[in-house]
């Protein structure tokens, strides 16, 4: 009887289910709209830099180099987002037209980018002043030409960044 009753529950439970219609599938979804890409923020400034900045952008308008001034007087912060840290280079300069500024990159700060920076030459503040194109060269890597964001943002920081008077 034991046999009886264990092959019947076994039949039973081997019925289950087939009499239900086969589920249908779930309608196809819709593929996802490309989202606009998206723009890393806007970095804070440095320890040791006042919030005065100023973002330069590339051909598309995206930021690419943003500059801060220094605490110290006269001093200038480079940050160059989307250049990769080289352990063995310590140099970041920065060209303005046709002249080339050298500072120092600091190869402890956080990522991600590059950042760097140091007491600029006047002449960097007066060749951004003319609107000539701005690039940063890492190693290897350049970024540029650069313009800034804005010109009342360029005016003002030129004037308190680098003491000229605004035009």
């Amino acid at each position: 009887m034991r046999t009886a009753l264990l092959t019947a529950a076994l039949l039973g439970l081997a019925a289950c289910g087939r009499d239900d219609p086969p589920a249908s599938p779930s309608p196809p979804r819709p593929p996802a709209a490309p989202s606009a890409p998206q723009r890393p923020p806007s970095p804070e400034p440095p320890a040791g830099v006042s919030a005065s900045r100023l973002t330069m952008v590339d051909a598309s308008g995206g930021p690419a180099l943003y500059l801060f001034c220094g605490n110290r007087a006269g001093s200038l912060v480079i940050h160059a987002p989307g250049l990769e840290p080289v352990s063995s280079e310590d140099r970041l300069t920065l060209g303005a037209g046709d002249e080339a500024f050298a500072f120092v990159a600091d190869l402890e700060a956080p990522g991600p980018g590059v950042t760097g920076g140091g007491v600029p030459e006047t002449d960097l503040f007066v060749r951004m002043a003319r609107g000539e194109p701005v690039r940063a060269v890492y190693g290897a890597q350049t970024t540029g030409p650069l313009r800034a964001d804005t010109p009342a943002a360029l005016r003002a920081f030129v004037s308190q960044c680098g003491g000229l008077p605004e035009r």
